[in-house]
Parts: C-alpha cells; sequence; structure tokens
C-alpha cells in the first residue's frame, strides 16, 4: 500500500512580493512626489536568511540606506554598497544610512493568502542623504535598500534587498518616507 501525496494549490500571484512606496515632502508636509518600485532581494539578503538556520551570522535588518545608483539589478545579484559617489570617487551623497527602530516593523499573518507580510515605514530626515558639499543645494536620489548597518553606521554591512526606481531631486529642506511591504509565503508550495 503506497500513500498518495496530497497537492494543494494556492492563490494566485508570485509566492513572494515586495515593493517600496518613496514619497518626498518638505518637512512636515504633503507629498511633492510618489515613485514605486518592485523589490530585488541581493545574493546577501538570501544568505542573511538563511543564516537564521544556523545562527551563525544572522543579524536583523537594522537600517536602510539611499542611493544615487541608476543601473537595474541583474546576475548575479551581489551587492557591496549602494551608489554614492561619481565613477572618479568624489562622494555625492553622505549620511546615506538610517538607523531602524525595531519597533517600526509590523508583522501581519494574511491567512486566506497563505503569506505573513512585514510592513515598514522609514523617515530620512531633511539632514541626510545629502550632498557633503553645503553649497550643493540637492542630490539626485535613484535607489533605496534595507539591510544591516555597519559598525560604524556610515553605510550597509549587509544588504537584503534593493531597489531602484525614477530619480528624484531630494533638497535639504525634504524629507523621504519610504514605505516598505514584504510577504513570505507559507504552506504548500511555498
Amino acid at each position: 500500500m503506497s500513500i498518495q501525496p496530497k497537492y494543494f494549490s494556492r492563490p494566485s500571484g508570485p509566492l513572494c512580493a515586495a515593493t517600496l512606496r518613496v514619497e518626498l515632502r518638505e518637512v512636515g508636509g504633503p507629498p511633492l512626489l510618489t515613485r514605486a518600485a518592485h523589490n530585488m532581494v541581493a545574493r546577501s539578503g538570501a544568505e542573511l536568511l538563511a543564516g537564521l538556520f544556523t545562527g551563525g551570522q544572522a543579524k536583523s535588518i537594522d537600517a536602510v540606506a539611499l542611493g544615487i545608483g541608476e543601473e537595474p539589478n541583474g546576475p548575479p545579484y551581489e551587492l557591496k554598497g549602494l551608489t554614492l559617489a561619481r565613477p572618479g570617487g568624489d562622494p555625492l551623497i553622505t549620511k546615506a544610512v538610517v538607523a531602524i527602530d525595531p519597533a517600526s516593523f509590523e508583522v501581519e499573518t494574511l491567512e486566506q493568502e497563505l503569506r505573513v507580510r512585514v510592513s515598514l515605514r522609514t523617515l530620512i530626515p531633511a539632514d541626510m542623504a545629502v550632498n557633503p558639499d553645503d553649497a550643493i543645494e540637492g542630490v539626485d536620489i535613484a535607489e533605496a535598500a534595507l539591510g544591516v548597518a555597519s559598525e560604524d553606521g556610515e553605510s550597509l554591512a549587509r544588504i537584503y534587498n534593493r531597489v531602484v526606481f525614477e530619480p528624484f531631486r531630494k533638497a535639504r529642506k525634504h524629507e523621504v518616507s519610504l514605505y516598505w511591504e514584504i510577504s513570505f509565503p507559507y504552506g504548500p508550495n511555498a
């Protein structure tokens, strides 16, 4: 007597889904522009999650960063950091990393969809993600990432994901709100 496996179907849609909505505004004001894009998990992000099984190198995602890189994500999906300087090395953006308060994460189980959704809103204050030259008022932001902050907090030591979007000019009077949603499937075929 053999036991036949029981196959299940899952609700339609991608197995994993992640999005980012970006809003630029003057401090405390209404949104001046909005960008939305899908997430790309970096190899280091997959390794970060895999580290949860071994307890070795796993560390909580604790920071968000902005950058100027417009290059689309592509194989081999290995990221060392976001673009903060010109090809010649002159920095175009400093103070690009902001720590995340762990209480900012919201976790919701979507039973009908067989998913667990993590939501996060982060705020990049007006004095962050600016050009190091005070005479230069703005910088063109084109990418964002979640990850693990370096020891000095100046960069991401490990990048979980990277999102590239249409660039926008962030002046010193602007703050940026980042709304992240990442869904993890569970159940059969997860």
